[in-house]
């Protein structure tokens, strides 16, 4: 643990904010995947079920690979 403290953590590592945009990063991925599903499998002129079911399937598919990926580089999650 560094002695110095910075202005986003209180860590001297910037650990907590390569989580936070690792995070946002997958699942924004996850959700540009997801999108294109999301019409194909539930077409509705509204878009309200589409979007529903474009959340879903992002986070099927982000929360595994988030976990893999923190697994894979060694990181707590």
């Amino acid at each position: 643990m560094s002695k110095y403290r910075t202005v986003i953590g209180l860590r001297g590592d910037d650990f907590d904010v390569n989580r936070s945009a690792r995070l946002a990063l997958i699942f924004g991925v996850a959700f540009v995947v997801a999108l294109p599903l999301g019409f194909i499998f539930a077409p509705d002129p509204t878009g309200v079920v589409p979007l529903f079911l474009t959340a879903g399937l992002a986070a099927v598919i982000g929360l595994p690979a988030y976990l893999g990926f923190a697994r894979a580089s060694g990181s707590e999650s």
